[in-house]
């Protein structure tokens, strides 16, 4: 679990035990995702039906947009996993850091589409003019984190394939907590309404939580990597 490369002759014992010390983590970081959208719905369901209907249409018009690209999760583990198993640090190391990168890229254009055309795809849904305007504001905010969301996907990506899923598990937990303190702070104590819910995503997965600790760890497993040479 420590996320040591191997050599490709060196045998390696998996058991039961060793697969729920990875499925565990891996379960309750994925379960933590619908928890933020839960937590901001609690949050500006209390508001009314508008900014309530304006919530649930800007947020499936952005997990649908993040979720397109859920391949660099697992593309990543992947080719991150197939150069540890064989051995090879240095490629483990290239082929996370090509995720990252890849990750950033699309993030920006994806961010710059949801950002421009938010009207559009917004008025897709066919809701109330009221309605409109306010996911509209919601959707233009959120897609400041998008390149963030979009890193993260890669970073958790490169941990699981180094076998660490904890690292994803913890983070996971404090960007639950911190978004919704941050959800609560700005919707109801700043009276911020619908956008103080966006920017209190924005603000957790660019800087307070998932984004910036998942690609610190990042950071310090290829550290170790390089440090424990072939």
């Amino acid at each position: 679990m420590s996320g040591a490369v191997h050599g490709p002759a060196e045998a390696i014992s998996i058991g039961p035990r060793e697969v729920l010390g990875l499925a565990v983590p891996a379960f309750v970081a994925l379960v933590a995702e619908p928890l933020f959208l839960l937590v901001d719905s609690a949050v500006v369901g209390h508001l009314g039906t508008v900014p309530l209907a304006a919530l649930g249409v800007a947020s499936a018009v952005l997990l649908t947009a993040v979720n397109l690209f859920v391949f660099l999760a697992y593309g990543t583990t992947g080719s991150v996993a197939r150069q540890v198993g064989a051995g090879s640090r240095a490629g483990a190391l290239s082929a996370g850091l090509a995720g990252v990168w890849l990750a950033a890229a699309i993030g920006l254009l994806v961010a710059g589409v949801l950002a421009v055309g938010a009207g559009a795809f917004v008025a897709a849904f066919g809701a109330s003019g009221a309605v409109t305007e306010v996911a509209r504001s919601y959707l233009r905010i959120s897609a400041i984190g998008v390149p963030g969301m979009f890193l993260v996907l890669a970073a958790t990506g490169v941990l699981r394939g180094l076998q660490d899923t904890r690292t994803p598990m913890l983070v996971a937990t404090v960007g639950f907590t911190g978004n919704a303190a941050l959800c609560l702070w700005f919707v109801r104590g700043l009276g911020w309404g619908v956008p103080g819910s966006a920017w209190a995503t924005e603000s957790r997965t660019a800087a307070a939580s998932r984004s910036r600790c998942t690609s610190s760890a990042v950071t310090a497993s290829s550290s170790s990597l390089l440090r424990h040479g072939p």
